[in-house]
């Protein structure tokens, strides 16, 4: 009797015969199983910039628009350090891959060195270089105000933030995933809370208005790490690192490895990530009104993101395990379910929104001229959004391709070359005003999402005719 072949893809163990019969069914399960986990834990990720601007914008007009430059001048800069961070992850993946355990915390406690470097530098830069800053922008009196004393509260939590986004990279590294997606959604939930306590007051606490939100992420963000912390120190196989109890002094080759992984990542999402900052810190031009409606449209377009970005974390997994069996015809139907998933998301994306705009637009202000602002800016990041699902899903597809620099390439000229300046032309030798940026931002993405895919397919049909 024929030995039955085996596929082994977690969760599932799945038989030749069934494979043969139903691959397109398997690969459709597979890639939700995936999918939905990534999705959670991206949608905990970003919640908590997003109901920033929910809550602050509860709070005011002028609370929204601080909190929105302080946002578009932290998240850039802490996501580029998170491919710093990330770096440390294909390492130990690679060490755990080749049985080198007795490595692991070495390279683990020069990754939280490194991690506490980063953090003393963001913090002195910061102390040096945002009142001149703030003061350059030009903004109003309560809005410069709010910008910057959120931005002092966060500094407070730059050690938590930098240390957590280090150790959820170990775990996840370890194949503990759904460990860091129970401490990222407890963190969410912490910060709501939070948020309330501090945004609007309760008893002894005053109310803070959209400066709360910054101590709100600081506090949240200190009880995560201790539960990362717990993790380091009781759960295997970190307990059997004895981090806590025996710390490895500093190395310097083992952080350079990490650094040659960790700066071209941070160069990469720093690019992309800064886009839509520049375009927030620009509209301080238009006015408090337009600066908070157009966070609000940002914050909306974050959450829309995580759509297409998951899709992109899970094509990047199944499409680079059939590539690396040389399984090319398997990976290119991957390609396309993937392609075709966020085809259909963005399509009732597009009609849930264009039916419920104005109760999405009232969750961010009561102000009805605010409301106005946010309901347009909104169409505008429907369309956004829709090229997002054209684009960031084929990213996933060509990194699962080992593609990595056409990305690069491509993000740079199309974002940087391309939106900034077309949506300040558009903003300033138009009527568009502020809105034109937005227009330029839609045409550099339908821009980036075409070459991307043409970069794709050129590329997927050379690799099944080699």
């Amino acid at each position: 009797m024929r030995q039955p072949f085996f596929v082994v893809r977690l969760p599932f163990i799945v038989c030749r015969e069934e494979l043969t019969m139903f691959p397109h069914f398997f690969q459709l399960r597979h890639f939700l199983v995936l999918f939905f986990p990534l999705l959670l834990t991206q949608m905990a990720q970003i919640g908590t910039s997003v109901f920033s601007s929910i809550f602050s914008g509860r709070a005011g007009t002028v609370d929204l628009a601080g909190v929105a430059v302080a946002v578009n001048i932290w998240y850039p800069v802490f996501a580029g350090l998170c491919g710093i961070f990330f770096g440390i992850s294909p390492i130990i993946a690679q060490l755990r891959g080749a049985k080198k355990d007795e490595e692991i915390p070495i390279y683990i406690m020069q990754s939280l060195y490194l991690s506490l470097f980063f953090t003393i530098v963001l913090f002195l830069a910061g102390a040096v270089l945002l009142p001149p800053f703030l003061d350059f922008m030009g903004l109003e009196g309560p809005v410069h105000y709010i910008a910057w004393e959120y931005l002092k509260a966060l500094a407070l939590g730059l050690v938590p933030i930098c240390l957590q986004a280090t150790m959820r990279y170990i775990v996840d590294a370890h194949g503990k995933t759904h460990v860091s997606m129970a401490i990222l959604v407890t963190n969410l939930v912490l910060t709501l809370i939070f948020f309330c306590l501090f945004i609007f007051g309760a008893g002894p606490i005053p109310a803070m208005g959209g400066i709360g939100t910054g101590y709100a992420i600081t506090l949240a963000s200190w009880l995560s790490f201790f539960l990362f912390a717990g993790v380091f120190a009781w759960m295997e196989p970190f307990r059997s690192y004895h981090l806590w109890r025996r710390l490895r002094p500093f190395n310097w080759p083992y952080c350079r490895q990490q650094l040659e992984l960790g700066i071209p990542i941070f160069i990469a999402v720093f690019c992309e990530t800064s886009l839509f900052s520049i375009v927030g810190l620009l509209m301080a031009e238009f006015g408090t009104l337009y600066l908070a409606a157009n966070q609000a449209a940002i914050s909306f377009s974050t959450l829309t993101y995580t759509l297409p970005w998951s899709i992109s974390l899970t094509a990047t997994i199944v499409i680079g395990y059939e590539v690396g069996a040389k399984n090319y015809a398997a990976a290119r139907q991957y390609a396309v379910l993937c392609q075709m998933t966020a085809f259909t998301i963005a399509v009732v994306l597009i009609l849930v929104v264009s039916h419920f705009v104005d109760a999405i637009a009232a969750v961010f202000t009561t102000d009805t001229e605010t409301f106005r602002a946010i309901r347009l800016f909104i169409f505008y990041a429907v369309a956004f959004s829709f090229f997002d699902a054209a684009g960031t899903p084929v990213q996933g597809i060509l990194r699962g391709y080992k593609d990595v620099k056409s990305i690069t390439y491509v993000a740079f000229v199309t974002y940087w070359l391309i939106c900034i300046p077309m949506g300040y032309a558009l903003s300033h030798l138009t009527q568009l005003g502020p809105y034109g940026y937005w227009l330029g931002l839609i045409i550099g993405l339908a821009i980036n999402a075409s070459a991307l895919n043409w970069r794709l397919w050129r590329h997927t049909a050379w690799r099944e005719r080699a």
